[in-house]
């Protein structure tokens, strides 16, 4: 059972993309094809694929089913909707800065166990 429902998150991620959406009007292709097949006997698959992928399209009586091949127009599946609401009154906030100090007595530092050594390099912070 869970590898159906894997399989079906599967088909659904895949077919929300247009162009994977496209492979589902391969049936109209083929059916285009052989009423082109039908109407000239002398059509090859390159000659209809040239004909409506790669040659200028015109406008002529089968225009409609042209446009329902596979690959032909593109699908507009996304949209991104912003929507950006702004306050009511303009506010400005200004934050005042301060300095925190701690007095506390259980502050542990001390000059006389900080080695002479490390003075000039690790100096604590002076406020």
């Amino acid at each position: 059972m869970k590898k159906w429902f894997i399989y079906f998150l599967l088909c659904t991620y895949l077919t929300s993309f247009s162009e994977v959406r496209q492979l589902v009007k391969m049936p109209r292709l083929v059916e285009h094809f052989i009423s082109h097949k039908m109407a000239n006997h002398d059509m090859s698959i390159y000659a209809f694929i040239k004909m409506h992928y790669i040659d200028e399209h015109i406008v002529d009586s089968d225009y409609k089913q042209d446009m329902k091949l596979p690959f032909k127009t593109h699908d507009f599946s996304h949209s991104i909707v912003n929507l950006n609401i702004p306050p009511e009154s303009p506010s400005l906030n200004i934050l005042q800065q301060s300095i925190y100090v701690d007095r506390s007595t259980h502050f542990s530092y001390s000059e006389k166990y900080y080695p002479s050594v490390f003075s000039k390099i690790w100096e604590p912070p002076k406020i």
